[in-house]
């Protein structure tokens, strides 16, 4: 019963193990703002955008563009095709615009929008253009 009690009680004088969390840092910031305009202007347009997302070639039609509820510039598209790291393709996802590189308006029309598409995203605090 003593052994219980002594395992109990607090250890004082040690200090805590704190893990450091690194700060989020966007791997491609100076590209961000044309980004997000070539997404607005594909749902103007009605084209799909071409894209590298975390180091895959993705053609996505554009839904939703503005900024999630963490703050960051963002689209809400569905891939139609190329490769993704959680199949299967076709399939919706959350594009950050300071992780998107080789960003181009393709001459692919968009289907947009799709049927299970939802206007007003809750991902998004601010929404700039949507279909």
């Amino acid at each position: 019963m003593e052994e219980l009690k002594a395992m109990r009680r607090p250890v004082f004088g040690k200090p805590l193990k704190t893990k450091r969390v690194p700060a989020y840092q966007p791997k491609n910031p100076s590209e961000a703002a044309r980004n997000k305009q070539q997404a607005v202007s594909a749902i103007g347009d009605g084209l799909c955008l071409t894209l590298t997302y975390h180091g895959y070639h993705r053609v996505v039609e554009v839904h939703t563009v503005g900024t999630t509820t963490a703050g960051r510039p963002a689209m809400s598209a569905f891939q139609v095709d190329g490769q993704s790291e959680t199949p299967p393709v076709p399939d919706w996802g959350l594009f950050c615009f300071d992780e998107c590189f080789n960003v181009a308006l393709s001459n692919i029309p968009s289907s947009a929008p799709r049927p299970d598409y939802k206007k007003r995203a809750k991902q998004f605090r601010l929404i700039d253009r949507e279909v």
